[in-house]
């Protein structure tokens, strides 16, 4: 009898441990960029894009790479390997990755409704 409740208990912890956690109680860890700091690389990065692929300062064939120097992780200060860390982990989490871009949509379309985006 004694053995039976020892049973039940330790299939009972296992039970309950393996319960998924919510969404809003992941930690980020502190390697892993804040959701704003995510936010700001995305939003500069498809700034970037951009106005590259619309050669907003016409430049020719020799000059457009030095006229489009763009690095939206050195301008945010940021490593690539930390970058890549952070999107594999919010990829884990969409909730939260979805957050982040629909963060990212409402800056774009702010700049776009400000005049700066065509």
């Amino acid at each position: 009898m004694h053995t039976n409740l020892i049973k039940l208990f330790i299939v009972s912890v296992l039970f309950f441990s393996c319960k998924p956690t919510k969404e809003e109680d992941v930690v980020v860890p502190e390697t892993i960029l804040s959701e704003e700091q995510l936010v700001n690389v995305l939003t500069d990065a498809y700034l970037a894009e951009g106005a590259s692929g619309i050669n907003v300062k016409n430049a020719t064939g020799e000059k457009f790479d030095s006229t489009y120097i763009f690095n939206p992780l050195k301008d945010n200060h940021i490593e690539k390997a930390q970058f890549d860390s952070s999107m594999v982990f919010y990829s884990k989490h969409p909730k939260k990755l979805k957050i982040i871009y629909d963060k990212v949509l409402d800056r774009l379309s702010a700049a776009q409704a400000k005049g700066k985006l065509e």
